[in-house]
């Protein structure tokens, strides 16, 4: 017996609201995969092929949050949905604490999937992205084998009190399909996303760019944002170099 590839939203106790200061904003799930099991070469069980458009509650199995390692489709408000993307776009934003228990529910819903399962679908929701009729800016990389560490694509500089979206994303077998995208739409999410915000800031006459929710520096380059540097303490104002990127952690 397999078990049904649906993604789903944990019930309301393992969601969490968005802030901007000291003010909240919409809520955001956390996700898990569909524990019913399938046969008959069934992708998805019989309660997850009957999807409810627009439903309003995200918990349920009527609501459409598309399938474990695809894309997020509009009527989901899970975290790394286009709906979260926008209200990133509004300044509003996770928790340290909400945004890592996120990330851990995607990394164990992909977990249990097999990892050709996850390649194929990753691959599918790249290519039905990619048609005629995309924007000719849309840049598209082809690898013959998947690479060994997480890839970090770069975005064009953008202005202070601009969100800055990243992608990671790695495969365990080689690819003859596109397997990324560089976009300023909602990302798709292959393993795990990093979404930062942040402001230019001076440190000792240099500059860099800050995410003030996790105290991390990137380095500043002519056309987008450097790498990561460490973390910085504002009220100190020092700057640790040694202080790993937890983004950056492979198993």
């Amino acid at each position: 017996m397999d078990r049904c590839i649906s993604r789903r939203a944990h019930a309301d106790k393992y969601n969490f609201r968005l802030v901007k200061g000291d003010k909240q904003g919409k809520y955001i799930w956390t996700e898990f995969r569909c524990p019913n099991a399938v046969s008959g070469g069934r992708t998805l069980c019989e309660g997850c092929s009957k999807k409810l458009p627009n439903y309003k509650y995200q918990s349920t199995q009527k609501c459409d949050h598309g399938v474990i390692g695809g894309p997020y489709p509009t009527d989901s408000k899970l975290y790394g949905s286009p709906f979260y993307v926008k209200q990133l776009k509004e300044g509003f934003y996770p928790l340290e604490a909400d945004e890592r228990r996120a990330k851990e529910a995607i990394a164990n819903a992909i977990s249990d999937m097999p990892k050709k399962k996850v390649v194929e679908l990753a691959v599918s929701a790249v290519v039905a992205e990619v048609t005629p009729s995309a924007p000719s800016t849309m840049k598209v990389e082809k690898a013959e084998k998947a690479p060994k560490k997480p890839r970090i694509i770069k975005l064009k500089k953008a202005p202070t009190n601009t969100t800055v979206v990243t992608e990671a994303a790695s495969v365990s077998e080689p690819l003859k399909a596109p397997i990324m995208v560089e976009s300023m739409e909602a990302p798709m999410h292959i393993s795990d996303v990093v979404v930062v915000k942040v402001r230019k800031i001076k440190h000792k006459s240099k500059e860099y760019y800050f995410d003030q929710v996790s105290g991390k520096l990137y380095g500043v380059l002519s056309d987008g944002v450097g790498a990561y540097v460490g973390r910085y303490n504002q009220e100190a104002d020092t700057l640790n170099t040694d202080y790993p990127d937890s983004d950056l952690e492979v198993e």
